[in-house]
């Protein structure tokens, strides 16, 4: 099997490990070597802090925040290699940051629409937007990444905004929700149910098409409210 190594052993990270660890040989680096370990164990990977273990992968994911990546850049640098491809997932990281290290491997983007808590909850499947230096390197990544969720090739930038928007949309309407059960006495330990079962199961009813007459009548009086608003 091929291998694929992953800098990062957070959320993200550790979601990518545990889908794809059934078809890759498992390398994970992080400086949280406790944290690290106990992902490694349960993929059947190798954990470890060095960076020179990256020169065992075929693939190398970045999965680390964006104001990190730029000094990681530099300490990798001595352990990629031509063969290798580089794949960036963070959504905040443009491809100019990677430019340093253009010369010394392919380098690819998989940039995921969805939340990795939600998703490892749920199981729901993400998209993913594979982007590269070359069609052949985009569908090896697409490959690593198909086990993951659904795969679309394109521009990674509009990734950044999809989320953007998404996450802060979604945040107003939890505050909202908030506010109104607060507004009528509602208990707060009743207000998580309210937002993790009802609204996000509402959302996803909408998202998939299948609503149901309640929240059919609640999508017919809006849209009557804001054509009323309009005029």
């Amino acid at each position: 099997m091929e291998t694929v190594a992953i800098i990062g052993a957070g959320r993200m990270g550790s979601f990518i490990a545990r889908k794809i660890s059934s078809n890759y040989n498992m390398v994970l680096v992080d400086k949280n070597l406790r944290q690290c370990g106990s992902l490694a164990k349960e993929v059947n990977g190798l954990a470890t802090s060095e960076y020179s273990m990256l020169s065992c992968s075929n693939y190398i994911i970045v999965a680390l925040p964006a104001n990190v990546i730029p000094e990681i850049l530099k300490e990798i640098k001595p352990f990629i290699a031509k063969e290798q491809i580089l794949i960036n997932i963070s959504t905040d990281t443009e491809k100019s940051v990677f430019e340093p290290i253009k010369s010394l491997c392919k380098l690819a983007s998989a940039k995921i629409i969805g939340h990795a808590q939600h998703m490892a909850a749920t199981g729901e499947l993400p998209l993913i937007l594979i982007d590269g230096d070359d069609l052949d390197t985009c569908n090896k990544v697409a490959e690593i990444f198909s086990k993951i969720g659904c795969i679309c090739y394109g521009d990674e930038s509009i990734v950044k905004k999809i989320n953007n928007i998404a996450s802060e949309e979604g945040i107003k309407a939890a505050l909202n929700i908030k506010k109104r059960l607060e507004e009528i006495n509602v208990p707060s330990e009743y207000l998580s149910f309210a937002i993790r079962n009802v609204a996000c199961g509402t959302m996803n009813a909408y998202a998939i098409g299948d609503m149901g007459s309640f929240a059919q009548k609640i999508i017919d009086k809006l849209r009557i409210t804001e054509r009323t608003d309009s005029c």
